[in-house]
Formats: structure tokens, C-alpha cells, sequence
């Protein structure tokens, strides 16, 4: 037997418990907040989530990597790894798309095992590794070719957000698969890019934030704190001059770069575009200090991934001036700049950004992306101060702004969902800048990981979904927690607990403002008659629990439990009219619809011959709703007595606005005429 002596017997306990660590994907808990119950012990049968799911697993993933690999993303990793000869196909960022997809389906298929897909995910993976350089560089694109440029101008060049959504999609293959090949691979990069920027080294940030919050993962998953410092020192160097020491930054001293004449006219608008984007007006969120950011302005896929992440980096360290920046942000986001389905970004300033308060066009950009990054941080926000508001805005985004970017057949896609579409929209099979499609292919798998959140002795319900959880609280043992219910299209769900033995803990039913007279959670946007919502009601064991003050918006239970304890929440739904602040002159004499949380449109598939544009809907016309089990997948519509143009009535069909386009091209309108309009909108 070999001899060790104490400094290699420490050395190899260190190893073995880091091995350790990695093998189980245990995560750090927060200083600060609540703990996030992962979806792996979340089990989504049935329900609204269920199918979709399946979905995900069987055609919306298998169809991603189909197109990806079409257009060269898988290919560009042999070319770097010298098997295939070849310039990059497509763009700097064309590898992010593929670890996307390569993420979603890690998600996937701890729930839907499939073999054919587990090979293909780790045939990739090593197509991948092999094209990783011996300093831990991995970007396809800077690998083939210029790699003496390969951290220059990280403003349009993407290097970061490849690198981001590497991290991400590692930190979920070493939890699928118990090995570390990936989390390794990550590590390693990581660790190059912690060699080059930081404190006295290389001070700079990235164009497109997405690194900051997959940093956070990164450092969760190997408890490696200079992953969290690094995400960190990116998000503090934001509003800087960048060299190699923090300076102010001096707008003044920006200067353009020429134009040579002797260009080609498509090559002269490609530069100014260009130029454009270097600009630091606010576009990238690098204009000020992120401290000092009250607003948002810019690039709103890029604002949601900085917010999120400086809400992590607020769970893990006392940031001073983060949670004053992050409240500020959130009154304007969710009080002056979000549409009612919680879409952001219109398409004012010709990109994805934020217009001014209150500007919010109905034809406006509302991409995937952004509405995805925008429930990625309210789900941070809520996780921070445990506060049901930032549920309410994110359920509202996954409902309506996110999932309206996907058909129900899982594989047709969106890239932008405005509130008004023109008559022979439609879906698209692929979309070349395919940055949406690869976003939905890893969001739908993932849900589970949005419904539940712990506190030392309390568990939140922040989203109602038919399925089984598997809960651990400090001090306790595992225990289980069932959700029965048609939600969205029911407000009634029954919570089993089943347990070993007798438990005492609080379950925190997150009570939606909808259900309390309020569509969001500021006054961006009012129901026509808020004292009009009936009361929820719960019950324990069959016994009505007597009514409660409400705990930052969740009605908190708190008993011993036992096996076979039910709970029973009604939420009553009825079918609302939705009226803009008056600020938002667009949406001035005209109503939206809602339901629950999910918010409605009329299409021209069922007002056929009718222009859109010029209906209304008469505030004194009741609402009805009928469940429709057979009409897309499944849906409650809204029904009323319309008016066309010329005053004559017709039956108006209301569909969720997120399932629109999923049978022939058609006109979409989510904001209605309420009285006939003499100057219909064109």
C-alpha cells in the first residue's frame, strides 16, 4: 500500500470532493433570497405544460439541430479542428445558436430519455471538444480564422456571448450526465478569459450581455469564485472608458471612424451601421455605470440578460447600489415600456431597443429573445426579494410574449411577436438568424425550474402546473408535492403533499394580480371594472381556510402536514376588458382582452371578410368564455357581439394571443376598436 503524506492526502480529499461535487451538480444556495427548486425535480405531466413539453423533446429540438447542422453551425467545430477545410459559415455568433438547442435538449432529456438524441447531443459535444485550442479559447469562427483578432472588438463580435451560452449549456450536460467532460471544457475557457480581463488586466466588456449571468451558473456549479467575481467585474465595467485601468468614461473623446471613399455603396452603409453600433449612446447598456442605469434604454434581449445577472450577483454579494439601479429599472420596465403580453422592444430606434415612456406601438419588434430574457430576470428578481410581483410579469411573458414565438407544432417560429399582424402572416419553418428558435428550443424544456422556490422553511408556488415535485427544506426530509389543475384554463388547482412523516412547514401560494383587479402589477394597465374580480378562495382538507392578510403577494399556509393533505386554490377567471394608461396614445378608445393570465387577440381566420383594424367591441356587449377542447390544442376563446365598420353586428371570437398563425395565414389584433372608429387604423 502506497505511503501519502498529509499535504497529498489533503490534496486528494480536495480532488475527491471536488469530483464529488461536480458528480451530484450540487449548487451553492444564495446569501440572499430563495432558492430555486430545479426542474429536475419538477415533473410536468399533463396539463398546458406537459404536451408542450413533449413537444420540445420530439420535434421542436430534433428540428433545430437539423437546421443548425444545414447551415454549417456544427460543421464550423471540424472545420477548427482541422478535419474539414473551409472559411466559417455564417456569422461570429453562429456558435452560441447551437449550444442553445445543445442545452435544451440536456434539459429535455432528464425527462424524456431518448437515446438517439443522447448521442447525437454527446457525438456533437466531441465534434465541439476537438476544436477547443490547448489555452481553452473555443469560438469556431475566431479558430479558423483571424486568431490574432480573436478579442478584438467585443462590441460586435459576439465573443462573450458564445462563451455564455457554452457555460450554460455545460453546467446542464454535467447535470444530465454526472460527467464532467463539458463542465471541464467550460472551466478551462473560463479560466482563459479570467487570465485576460479583470482587475489589472485587460478592462472591457462585452456587446451583447450574456456571459455575466451564465458566469454565475458557472461559478454555482464548481464553487469557484472567481466565475462570480468575473461576472461581476463585466457588469461594473459597464459604463467605463476600458484600457487597462478603470477610467471614466468621456463621451466627448469618442471619435468616428472615417469612411474610406473608395468603397462600394453597400460597403459605405455597412460601415456606417457599423459605426453606429459603436456608438456608446445606450444601445449595449455601456453608457453610464450600471449603478447609475435608472432606465432602460437599448437593446432590450441585452437589458434583460444585464438585468438578470446583477440580480444573481445581488443573491451572492452585497453589490452596493445594484438593488437601487434594479428597482429603478423594474418601475420603468414594468410601469412605462412593456406591452400587455410582456413583450419589450419596439422598433422605433430600427432595432430591438426600448422607445421612450409610454411609446409603445402595436406594430413594435417584441422579439422572442427579449421577452424570454425579460421572465429570465423577473424569475431573478423574485428569487432575490421573494416578492410575487416579478412572478406575476413573469408568467405573463412566458404566456403570451415567449410562447407566442413557437407553433404548437413545436417547428415553426417567430422571431418578433407584435400586437397587430397584417392579413397572410405567417409562421417560418427556420429562421436564418436563428438566435429565437434555438432560445424557445431551451426555454420550453426548462419550466419546471419557474414553478417552485425555497426558503429555510417555506416553499413558493410561482406557477400553477399540473405535475410532481420533489421538495427538500433545510432540516427536513424530501417530501413531495402534486399539482392538479387546467391552468391556464382554470383557476383550480389542487396541491397533494405526500411525506414519510409528519412536516411543518408554510406553502406560499403566489396569489396573481390578475386575481386581485390588477392585469400587471403597476398601472401601465387597468381592468375596465377592477371591483367587479370575485374573490379566491382555498380550502385545507375540504375546510375553507378564513380569509388572510396576503405576505408580499402569496397567501402563506402554514401547518404540520401529513400524507395525503390537500389544498385546494380557486382562482376565479372571468373574461376582462384591458384598458391602457393614457399615456400610451396608441391603444387611446381601444380595448384589449384577458383572461387569467393569458391575454387574447381576434384573427382573421374566424372573422373572415372583416378587417380587423376596423371592429369594435361596445363596452356594454358582455364576455363569454368557452372552453374549446379541440380547437388549437386545446384553448378557452372569448366571445361577444362585434361591430364591423359600417355598425353591423357579428359574433367576435377572442383566441390566446399566443396561438395565433398556427392554422391559414391571417390578420392578428390584440388592441380592439371599443366604438366604431371613424378613421379606421390602416
Amino acid at each position: 500500500m502506497p505511503h501519502f503524506s498529509l499535504r497529498q492526502i489533503s490534496a486528494l480529499a480536495l480532488a475527491f470532493t471536488l469530483t464529488l461535487s461536480a458528480s451530484t451538480h450540487a449548487q451553492l444556495p444564495p446569501k440572499r433570497g430563495l432558492t430555486e427548486v430545479s426542474h429536475k425535480q419538477v415533473d410536468l405531466q399533463g396539463g398546458f405544460w406537459g404536451p408542450r413539453q413533449k413537444i420540445a423533446a420530439t420535434v421542436t429540438i430534433p428540428h433545430a439541430l437539423n437546421e443548425l447542422e444545414k447551415d454549417g453551425h456544427v460543421i464550423n467545430f471540424d472545420k477548427a479542428a482541422k478535419l474539414v477545410e473551409g472559411k466559417p459559415s455564417g456569422h461570429s455568433a453562429f456558435d452560441s445558436d447551437l449550444y442553445k438547442v445543445l442545452e435544451g435538449a440536456a434539459f429535455s432529456l432528464q425527462h424524456f430519455p431518448d437515446k438517439p438524441l443522447q448521442l447525437r447531443l454527446d457525438s456533437i459535444l466531441d465534434r465541439i471538444l476537438a476544436a477547443q485550442q490547448k489555452d481553452g479559447f473555443l469560438i469556431s469562427y475566431f479558430i479558423i480564422q483571424d486568431q490574432a483578432q480573436r478579442w478584438d472588438d467585443l462590441r460586435l463580435m459576439h465573443q462573450m456571448y458564445n462563451a455564455g451560452h457554452y457555460f450554460e449549456f455545460a453546467t446542464e450536460h454535467q447535470r444530465l450526465t454526472s460527467t464532467p467532460k463539458a463542465l471541464d471544457s467550460a472551466k478551462l475557457f473560463a479560466d482563459h478569459i479570467d487570465g485576460i480581463f479583470g482587475p489589472k488586466k485587460r478592462y472591457d466588456v462585452d456587446g451583447h450581455q450574456e456571459v455575466e449571468l451564465a458566469l454565475i451558473k458557472l461559478f454555482r456549479a464548481t464553487n469557484d469564485s472567481r466565475y462570480l467575481d468575473l461576472a461581476k467585474f463585466f457588469i461594473d465595467e459597464r459604463g467605463y472608458a476600458h484600457g487597462t485601468e478603470r477610467l471614466p468614461f468621456d463621451p466627448s473623446k469618442v471619435v468616428a471612424t472615417p469612411i474610406p471613399d473608395n468603397l462600394s455603396e453597400e460597403e459605405k452603409r455597412r460601415l456606417t451601421r457599423r459605426n453606429g453600433h459603436r456608438v456608446r449612446n445606450g444601445r449595449m447598456q455601456d453608457h453610464k455605470p450600471v449603478v447609475e442605469q435608472f432606465e432602460a434604454i437599448g437593446h432590450s434581449v441585452r437589458a434583460g440578460y444585464l438585468y438578470a445577472a446583477m440580480a444573481d450577483v445581488l443573491r451572492y454579494t452585497n453589490a452596493p447600489g445594484y438593488e437601487d439601479a434594479l428597482d429603478h429599472l423594474w418601475s420603468d420596465v414594468v410601469g412605462r415600456k412593456m406591452y400587455l403580453t410582456g413583450g419589450l422592444g419596439t422598433n422605433e430606434h430600427r432595432d430591438e431597443g426600448f422607445s421612450a415612456p409610454y411609446v409603445l406601438p402595436n406594430a413594435g419588434y417584441c422579439e422572442s429573445c427579449a421577452a424570454i430574457a425579460h421572465l429570465l430576470w423577473q424569475h431573478r428578481m423574485n428569487l432575490l426579494k421573494a416578492d410575487a410581483k416579478y412572478a406575476d410579469v413573469m408568467e405573463l411573458a412566458l404566456y403570451n410574449g415567449s410562447i407566442s414565438g413557437i407553433s404548437l407544432s413545436g417547428n415553426e417560429f417567430f422571431y418578433q411577436n407584435p400586437l397587430v399582424a397584417k392579413a397572410n402572416s405567417r409562421r417560418r419553418p427556420w429562421i436564418g438568424l436563428s438566435c429565437c428558435p434555438t432560445n424557445l428550443a431551451r426555454l420550453i424544456p426548462q419550466v419546471g425550474g419557474l414553478v417552485y422556490a425555497t426558503a429555510k422553511d417555506q416553499l413558493f408556488v410561482n406557477l400553477y402546473a399540473a405535475g410532481s415535485a420533489t421538495i427538500h427544506l433545510d432540516g427536513l426530509p424530501d417530501f413531495k408535492v402534486s399539482q392538479q389543475t387546467d391552468y391556464p384554463w382554470s383557476g383550480q388547482v389542487k396541491f397533494t403533499v405526500s411525506t414519510e412523516k409528519n412536516l411543518h412547514f408554510s406553502l406560499a401560494l403566489r396569489i396573481p394580480s390578475w386575481a386581485q383587479g390588477l392585469p400587471v402589477p403597476s398601472d401601465l394597465y387597468r381592468f375596465a371594472d377592477p371591483s367587479a374580480i370575485p374573490p379566491f378562495s382555498v380550502k385545507v382538507n375540504g375546510k375553507p381556510l378564513p380569509a388572510s392578510t396576503l405576505q408580499n403577494g402569496y397567501l402563506q399556509i402554514s401547518r404540520d402536514w401529513q400524507t395525503g393533505d390537500i389544498v385546494e386554490l380557486d382562482l376565479p377567471m372571468p373574461a376582462r376588458r384591458v384598458y391602457a394608461h393614457e399615456k400610451v396614445t396608441e391603444d387611446q378608445g381601444k380595448v384589449a382582452l384577458m383572461r387569467g393570465p393569458i391575454v387574447y387577440c381576434i384573427e382573421s381566420v374566424d372573422q373572415p371578410q372583416i378587417d380587423l383594424s376596423t371592429v369594435s367591441l361596445p363596452l356594454a356587449n358582455p364576455l363569454n368564455a368557452e372552453h374549446r377542447p379541440t380547437l388549437l390544442g386545446g384553448v378557452t376563446v372569448i366571445t361577444s357581439k362585434g361591430l364591423t365598420s359600417d355598425s353591423t353586428p357579428f359574433t367576435l371570437t377572442a383566441i390566446p394571443s399566443y396561438a395565433w398563425a398556427n392554422r391559414d395565414p391571417s390578420a392578428m389584433n390584440v388592441w380592439i376598436n371599443q366604438n366604431p372608429s371613424p378613421n379606421p387604423q390602416k
